[in-house]
């Protein structure tokens, strides 16, 4: 039997730690379609730099911690992408 490339609930997730170093030296993070719920996935986001741009796009509404500055658009992900490259575009040439 095949097994398929998913990771079921209570297993690792392979390049977890991999995953996690390259959100560390993210300028933008985005999270699309997810509630924030299912760990560890969900924790990259704590992972990106201070600095760094978070984004979550979602049609629901989902808990964000308030330590987080997340900029949160509740759309579908067609959508929210295009809001999101139009709202990263606008701020890009304020300050440049």
């Amino acid at each position: 039997q095949l097994r398929p490339h998913i990771v079921w609930f209570g297993e690792a997730v392979p390049m977890m730690d991999e995953a996690a170093l390259i959100s560390s030296t993210a300028d933008i993070f985005v999270v699309i379609g997810s509630s924030l719920n299912v760990y560890p996935a969900a924790g990259l986001i704590e992972y990106a730099p201070p600095e760094a741009s978070l984004w979550l796009i979602d049609p629901n509404e989902v808990y964000v911690p308030s330590r987080l500055k997340v900029e949160v658009i509740r759309e579908k992900a067609s959508v929210g992408v295009e809001i999101m490259t139009r709202r990263l575009l606008n701020s890009e040439n304020v300050k440049g």
